[in-house]
């Protein structure tokens, strides 16, 4: 080998770990952010976004980000150990395997531990350090949520492995998601408001739905390795009725915030497209049994759903 070609192998090499090290993280689920942006445009409504504030904004904004990609690694990890993710990825594309680097042998299990545990460390700071930069400080309770969301974060398929617990899953994902919406407003606006919870309610379920389509299509390999989906643990008429009651929490929801809050009822026009897809994506999941397609119809929700949500509180 040329010292050129080795140079270039080098290179390859290199860059094949680097993005071996986004798809562990899972950076391309961007969405994770909304939670953070509608938090900041609720905390601008009630004057709360001044130069005061931006280092701690900013620094949450990190710590959203961290915090996803630590515990992305962490689920990752889970998966390829028991075997799950072999099993579920077992004759997809080779395009959508890839998106495991575990599986593919682009990192070791060595790399995505230290990749998890320095994004972990990273958030935790990060987090940490907002509430040292707001004047005043920040509600304790605040604080332990947060603390516990990110616990929560890396024990989904490691340590406790909460998501294979009956109902675990659901209420870590609720939970951590409705925390990256809560969180931030919490910490610097100093208090809880009735906007706050139903929009950090809302964005956990649009995640949660999303995720539970999901289960619905790794449904064989998650009951082998005995990871307690509702998808698993109940029969397929009850999970379509569990699928039913999250579109009507959704729907529920919004009609609160947009009739027992500030806001004008007819900035709820700005989400009817969410409320829309979401009963596209029930006919095509509960209805046909077409998991996967259901499962990405529920990102383009989350897509209009935050965007709908951002339009009014700009708006309002």
């Amino acid at each position: 080998m040329t010292a050129t070609s080795a140079s270039e192998a080098t290179k390859s090499s290199t860059a094949s770990k680097a993005m071996g090290y986004v798809r562990l993280g899972k950076v391309r689920i961007y969405h994770h952010a909304y939670g953070w942006i509608l938090a900041l445009l609720l905390l601008r409504l009630d004057g709360h976004v001044g130069r005061d504030t931006a280092p701690a904004l900013a620094l949450l904004l990190l710590m959203v980000l961290a915090t996803q990609w630590s515990g992305g690694a962490a689920d990752d990890l889970g998966g390829f150990r028991d075997g799950s993710d072999a099993r579920n990825y077992a004759g997809r594309p080779p395009g959508t395997v890839a998106k495991k680097p575990l599986l593919t042998g682009v990192l070791t299990e060595t790399e995505a531990i230290r990749f998890g545990v320095v994004m972990w460390v990273i958030a935790v700071a990060a987090g940490l350090l907002a509430v040292f930069t707001l004047d005043g400080g920040a509600p304790l309770a605040a604080v332990l949520v947060m603390l516990v969301g990110q616990i929560a974060s890396v024990q989904y398929s490691t340590g406790l492995k909460l998501s294979y617990l009956p109902g675990g899953l659901e209420v870590t994902i609720f939970y951590v998601i409705g925390c990256i919406g809560l969180v931030p407003y919490w910490l610097v606006a100093g208090q809880v408001t009735a906007e706050a919870l139903f929009t950090a309610a809302l964005v956990g379920v649009w995640f949660l739905l999303i995720v539970s389509y999901g289960n619905a299509s790794d449904k064989e390999g998650d009951s082998e390795v005995s990871r307690h989906t509702m998808a698993v643990l109940l029969p397929i008429g009850a999970f379509k009725v569990f699928l039913s009651l999250l579109f009507v929490a959704s729907v529920t929801l919004l009609t609160l915030l947009f009739t027992t809050t500030r806001f004008d009822p007819l900035l709820a026009l700005t989400v009817v497209p969410v409320v829309v897809l979401h009963a596209v994506q029930l006919y095509f999941g509960a209805g046909k049994e077409e998991w996967r397609k259901a499962r990405f119809i529920g990102l383009s929700s989350v897509d209009l759903g935050c965007l709908g949500l951002a339009l009014a509180f700009v708006l309002a």
